[in-house]
């Protein structure tokens, strides 16, 4: 059983990956994406102008001579009312954006984009419904011409080299890319002029828009509003979405005509007295069979908030909760993602298909009355179910299906979270050697500006480190430091971060990750208190002259709100500020002057002990010895390993050795790891050791099981 479950996991990978590698499904699912801020205003609007609150409803059409409704009105013409031009545009520049040779030059695309979608729409058509056309029941449209004209447009210009070259002071290099597109797009304007040609002379039509709409309407044009029409058209929807169409507005064309008088007909025997009998309209389906948009995915969000571990994903459903509440989807539709996902086809067309046969029974039995009253779809969900059947039994049966498409979908979400877990995994591999490539040639690298699956690891990561550290409740591990004679002198306080989903990630990469979050110093400062609440069980197994190394960064040392954040520790645990040893890291970005020499003093005064991490012989690090603020040195981990086998090495330590002992400071060998290197450098006189032939970095529980051997 397990072994067909991960075959079919591999299976559902794979099909993933290549679906996202075809470039027109690529294209159409970024097009998508980009248009979302116009798609959730646009919906916002709708929401405003058809709350279902009488006094509002007053209010808005009343106040100022309805100003209110009428700027939303525009705002909702300005979204809604042109969104296939939107799409055009998008489409264009995401289709072209992931052609090579295009190197950027997007304009040619998009402008023959435009001329194929007016042509194809058949806005210039005598007695054309201009608004009508360019808006959402356009869409099917844009996308279709956008793609060949595209199609087109980059064959042609593999194939039509235009060299005009004409030199003059007033022209440039966006110049001469224009003239370039002048005979490929007027060659796609012609062709698809000669298609809407052919397009009437074939079928009696004057556009593509026109030839699809007619199409649909002999396809479907046995269909009534019956259970098997409305199964029909609930699965087609779905089928369109999962592929990045929007089902629903492309389908509204044909059908309206035959949902729609559902609804009419049943407010019409109200009225007259009689029993409602229609089940079927498009208010059955908004309100009882797509909860929260297409999908049902309100039933997803609330799957993913109750059985959903990553952070980044709660997040997004909490982010996602009020749009869906209004029926808006289209941020967990991307977000997730739905669209193209194999994992999440089977719970999003099963879903709405379940509400389906729920809600049909649910009716024909008269356990809630039909729908008798037109709802507007972005109507929060109970309350639709009330107003569009008069009745609490249809809130009541929202309920029902959103707690069975809740149970649906929670499988798929912890499917989906193990899948993503997985290849989550791998791609912070990827991050690492990123990073350690970067420590290695010494280049700098910012893993947040990263492309691909390197970038969106890294965003998902520093999101779930930001929450950590916030949080306040650090995962700090000790790496103990030993003399001599064997015995524990102390230990270095190490950040640590065992990921819910990833286990410990990789100490480097969580603090480059602070770094570019700008979280370093908060979470720094954070590591310092904690020590400090921890320092009382710390002594009492290790004595009072135990010695706790804090790290802190060249930057951080030199702020004024990390002084007076010592300060505020010295005030609150005067015992224990004695046992810190605060250890400077990152000596580059240090300013030394008489400014931060005093800081140091002032630090020091407080009654903290100094030291500086990778200690070498470079004139920054002698200045530190100058300064006399400093209580011990770590000498450059690089020094240690290669001690053995390097005179170079050895003579190094030497001379450091006997500079720490001429200004009176203690030096401590790092990543001391065999007996031989140990033993060399006890007789260069390096008396303190940390590393792993002692012990490595372990929790404050088994730090303080060691005790004093």
């Amino acid at each position: 059983m397990r072994e067909k479950r991960i075959r079919l996991q591999n299976s559902i990978k794979r099909l993933y990956e290549r679906l996202n590698r075809v470039r027109l499904l690529q294209a159409i699912k970024g097009s998508l994406v980009m248009i979302i801020p116009v798609i959730m205003v646009g919906a916002f609007t709708i929401v405003l102008r058809s709350l279902p609150v009488p006094v509002y409803q007053t209010w808005l059409h009343g106040f100022a001579g309805g100003a209110v409704d009428k700027l939303l009105e525009y705002i909702y013409q300005a979204t809604f009312g042109i969104l296939s031009l939107y799409m055009v545009v998008s489409l264009a520049f995401c289709y072209a954006s992931k052609v090579e040779e295009m190197a950027g030059n997007y304009m040619g695309a998009i402008l023959s984009s435009l001329l194929a979608y007016f042509i194809a729409s058949g806005i210039f058509s005598e007695g054309a419904d201009i608004l009508h056309l360019l808006g959402a029941n356009g869409l099917f449209t844009a996308i279709v011409s956008t793609l060949a004209a595209n199609t087109m447009y980059f064959w042609l210009n593999k194939k039509i080299r235009v060299d005009i070259r004409i030199y003059t002071s007033g022209t440039d290099d966006v110049y001469f890319h224009m003239i370039r597109y002048i005979l490929p797009i007027l060659i796609i304007g012609m062709v698809f002029s000669l298609l809407n040609l052919i397009y009437y002379a074939l079928f009696g039509v004057h556009s593509f828009q026109e030839l699809y709409i007619m199409a649909l309407g002999s396809m479907f044009r046995w269909a009534g509003p019956d259970f098997g029409s409305t199964f029909l058209y609930v699965f087609m929807v779905h089928f369109l979405w999962f592929f990045g169409i929007h089902g629903g507005n492309v389908l509204d064309a044909v059908w309206g005509d035959i949902l729609d008088p559902g609804v009419e007909a049943n407010a019409a025997a109200l009225a007259a007295g009689n029993i409602p009998t229609e089940i079927f309209s498009k208010s059955f389906i908004d309100i009882f069979v797509i909860l929260g948009g297409c999908g049902s995915t309100m039933c997803l969000l609330l799957a993913i908030l109750l059985f959903e571990k990553k952070r980044g994903m709660r997040k997004l459903a909490r982010f996602a909760a009020v749009p869906s509440l209004f029926n808006i989807n289209e941020l967990l539709l991307f977000g997730v993602p739905i669209v193209y996902n194999p994992i999440m086809l089977i719970p999003f067309f099963l879903t709405p298909i379940v509400n389906l046969l729920i809600s049909t029974v649910a009716m024909k039995l008269g356990l809630v009355p039909v729908v008798s009253h037109s709802v507007e779809w972005t109507t929060p969900i109970f309350l639709g179910g009330y107003y569009a059947t008069g009745s609490i039994a249809g809130a009541v049966l929202q309920g029902v299906n959103l707690f069975v498409g809740v149970m649906i979908y929670r499988p798929f979400v912890r499917l989906m979270h193990r899948e993503n877990a997985r290849n989550s995994r791998a791609r912070i591999g990827i991050l690492v050697e990123l990073l350690q490539q970067s420590e290695d040639t010494r280049v700098p690298v910012t893993l947040l500006e990263q492309d691909g699956d390197a970038g969106v690891v890294a965003k998902m990561l520093s999101d779930d480190l930001q929450g950590a550290v916030r949080s306040g409740r650090p995962c700090m591990y000790f790496q103990p430091q030993y003399d001599s004679d064997n015995h524990c002198i102390g230990a270095e306080a190490l950040l640590r971060w065992n990921h819910p989903v990833y286990g410990m990630v990789y100490p480097p990469l969580v603090i480059k990750l602070l770094e570019e979050t700008e979280l370093l110093t908060k979470a720094e400062t954070l590591i310092l208190k904690t020590v400090m609440e921890q320092m009382r069980q710390i002594k009492d197994i290790y004595g009072d002259q135990v010695k706790i190394s804090v790290n802190v960064t060249g930057l951080t040392i030199q702020l004024d709100e990390y002084e007076s954040f010592l300060r505020e520790m010295w005030e609150r645990y005067p015992e224990h500020v004695g046992n810190i040893m605060i250890e400077i890291t990152e000596q580059a970005s240090l300013q030394i002057d008489d400014a931060f020499l005093a800081r140091l003093a002032r630090i020091k005064e407080m009654g903290y002990r100094l030291a500086i991490d990778d200690f070498s012989m470079g004139n920054t690090s002698v200045k530190y010895l100058r300064s006399n603020v400093f209580d011990m040195i770590k000498l450059d981990g690089s020094l240690i390993r290669d001690i053995e086998s390097n005179e170079r090495s050895r003579g190094i330590v030497r001379n450091m050795v006997n500079m720490a002992q001429e200004f009176h400071i203690d030096i401590l060998a790092e990543f001391v790891e065999t007996k031989e290197q140990q033993e060399l450098l006890a007789e260069l006189e390096c008396n303190l050791y940390q590393g792993y032939l002692y012990s490595p970095a372990v929790s404050l529980e088994k730090f303080l099981e060691k005790g004093c051997g």
